[in-house]
Parts: structure tokens; C-alpha cells; sequence
């Protein structure tokens, strides 16, 4: 069982923000860590998941301890993935005027290939399920939304000004088939007050993929 988390650094200013796009990964940033590198995915190098997280959906409350993720790699070709492995995924800024944000994260997983499916593969449209805390179920979970109605009442940041969100175990297609999903990613931004620009909205995406196939891993007792 391996944990991985994906991460996407935003500024309001410059050229990504012009574009509607998340900071690009960055090959020569000294230490990556997840607090500097973006469009990565980054191990969990501690035994189990964090604060004993299981197979369900559930929004982190408290900033991620950066020395706890290691081993980045970009998220240029798909990241390969057994079922019974976990995910989780972080937003940040590096901007420091983060206190008058707040964000809505979205996300919409499909297999998406627009192609005929090949031979042994499922539709299955996402590894991940519905599952909460309190109700299990094994219903896909394709869609990922939190937020409140309004831009003023999303969510604000962490203390490490992220917001993270634990998407559970990767589960297997019907059959154990090896399928490919595509992930994208969408954060809204709101600005409360102070610079760039009160009570605007700025959006960033993007679009890693994933590689599933093979049985679930069982855990050592």
C-alpha cells in the first residue's frame, strides 16, 4: 500500500494566473517539497495513512506536515497506481496575502479515453468511492465538490495556506482491468479583501492522469 499526494500551487499575479493555469512543475527547484513544488505527485514516507485515514472522502482540517512527503515526480505521464493504494490532494498559493482567500477545489475523474474501450478493460469511470466516514458505498465517486454556495462562504486556508482534501483508496475496475482516468482539476478563488483585486474570482485547472490495473494489495497484518 503506498499513499500519494497530488499537488497544485496557484499565484493570483503573473503569467499562470493570465492563463487560467496551475504553477507548471519546475525541474531545477532545489528540495522540492509540497510546499514549493506544484503538478506533482508526492509519497506519503511515513508507515499507514495519515491520522489513520481510511476509504472514504474527507476534507483535511489541519496543514500537512511537508517533511512527511518526499519522492515527487511530475505529472508530465500517468501515475501509476495499485488498488488498495490512497490519494489525497492539496491546493496552495504562494502568495502571502492568503488570509483574504477562499476556494472552491472541484474535480471530475473519467476513464475518457473518446476511444472504443480495448479488449479486457471496464467503463468503470473512477477508482474511488462514494464512501464517507459514517456510510460506506461502492457507488464511483466521479465527481469531487466542496464548497459552500456562495463565494463568501467557501472555505478559507490552512495554515500553510493550502486546501487538501483526502480522496481515499484507488479501487479496481470489474475483472482487475488496467484502466487509464484522467483527473481534472479546477480551484475557484475568491478574494475577500486587500490586493490583487477584492471581490474578484480567478480559476486555474488542470489535468493529471492515473494508471490502475491489478488486484488489491493486501496489507500485512
Amino acid at each position: 500500500m503506498s499513499v500519494y499526494l497530488y499537488n497544485l500551487l496557484f499565484s493570483l499575479s503573473g503569467a499562470n494566473s493570465a492563463v487560467g493555469r496551475f504553477q507548471p512543475y519546475n525541474s531545477t527547484t532545489p528540495n522540492p517539497t509540497i510546499l514549493n513544488q506544484s503538478a506533482a505527485w508526492f509519497a506519503y514516507l511515513v508507515a499507514g495513512t495519515p491520522s489513520g485515514l481510511g476509504d472514504y472522502f474527507a476534507t483535511i482540517n489541519q496543514a500537512l506536515n511537508s517533511s512527511q512527503w518526499g519522492n515527487p515526480q511530475p505529472d508530465t505521464s500517468a501515475l501509476t497506481l495499485n488498488p488498495g493504494d490512497y490519494l489525497i490532494m492539496r491546493i496552495a498559493t504562494t502568495d502571502a496575502n492568503v488570509q483574504n482567500y477562499q476556494s472552491r477545489v472541484t474535480a471530475v475523474l473519467a476513464r475518457g479515453s473518446g476511444s472504443s474501450l480495448p479488449a479486457g478493460a471496464s467503463d468503470l469511470q473512477s477508482p474511488l468511492v462514494m464512501s464517507t466516514p459514517t456510510a460506506p458505498s461502492a457507488l464511483p465517486r466521479t465527481v469531487i465538490d466542496v464548497d459552500g454556495s456562495m463565494p463568501g462562504s467557501w472555505p478559507s486556508a490552512l495554515s500553510d495556506g493550502s486546501w487538501a482534501n483526502w480522496l481515499g483508496m484507488v479501487h479496481s475496475a470489474p475483472n482487475a482491468a488496467a484502466n487509464t482516468y484522467t483527473m481534472n482539476v479546477g480551484a475557484t478563488v475568491y478574494v475577500s479583501s486587500g490586493a490583487p483585486a477584492a471581490g474578484n474570482l480567478f480559476t486555474f485547472g488542470h489535468d493529471p492522469k492515473m494508471q490502475v490495473g491489478g488486484m488489491v494489495k493486501q496489507v500485512a497484518a
